[in-house]
């Protein structure tokens, strides 16, 4: 990738969840690593302000403030080329990604979102993959609270087993403890009922797609014999059943 002017620009930063990925992004620019360089894009200059005002009240960094919009594609074209990565926080995706993701492809930047939409995670994925592949793009979502937590769970789950085993399906559980009453957003509420709404699309659009096929298994002697036993003992047992019964 050529060199940028940014290293991270973050797209939406003084929406609801934007903020608070604005506050936490100015702690690594203030330490020392990789982020060095840090913008912020929206809609309104003005609101971007107020979010960096929010974010850092004692002292807000001079941050460059960029006015962008998904329904003007030259000026996502313009942002993406100036940053290797976008961090994208406008929601619902559903309506307002697919813009950022092929401005990002377009110009060859990395992009992150912070979605937990099924269906347009892997529509961009059928739709631009290629694309990006070319273009040297990273397209990664689903860095949100929603996907994170169990993304860790299944790392650390998948570490447990001794090779060659390996999983082949985990199922994962959420509780949320709070000492303060738990609060959405529209944003969020929005993007559960559109995902309820449309779920027929995703459907189809999965079963438009090559299946991938599942790790397959070689069953010891052991699990072949008690399998090979299980249909008569079953048979068996449903007999002695139906004698007591009788008697």
């Amino acid at each position: 990738m050529a060199v940028r002017e940014f290293d991270l620009i973050i797209f939406g930063a003084s929406g609801f969840t934007g903020k608070y990925v604005l506050r936490e992004a100015l702690k690594f620019l203030s330490a020392p690593g990789p982020l060095r360089s840090l913008a912020l894009a929206g809609r309104s200059p003005s609101k971007l302000a107020a979010a960096l005002q929010w974010a850092a009240p004692s002292s807000p960094p001079p941050l460059p403030l960029i006015p962008a919009d998904v329904s003007d594609p030259d000026s996502l074209l313009a942002l993406c080329r100036r940053t290797r990565l976008v961090l994208n926080c406008v929601g619902p995706f559903r309506l307002y990604g697919e813009p950022v993701v092929a401005a990002c492809v377009e110009a060859g930047a990395d992009y992150l979102d912070i979605s937990g939409e099924p269906e347009f995670m892997e529509r961009m994925e059928a739709k631009y993959h290629e694309q990006a592949e070319k273009a040297g793009s990273l397209v990664v979502s689903a860095c949100g609270f929603d996907s994170v937590p169990a993304e860790m769970g299944l790392m650390f789950h998948s570490q447990q087993w001794v090779p060659p085993a390996v999983p082949n399906r985990v199922e994962a559980y959420l509780s949320l403890e709070s000492g303060r009453r738990i609060v959405g957003n529209l944003g969020t509420y929005e993007s559960a009922v559109l995902g309820v709404a449309n779920v027929r699309q995703l459907q189809e659009l999965r079963k438009s797609r090559p299946k991938r096929a599942r790790p397959m298994f070689l069953p010891s002697y052991d699990v072949l014999l008690v399998d090979s036993l299980r249909r008569p003992l079953k048979c068996l047992l449903n007999v002695l059943l139906i004698s007591i019964m009788i008697i």
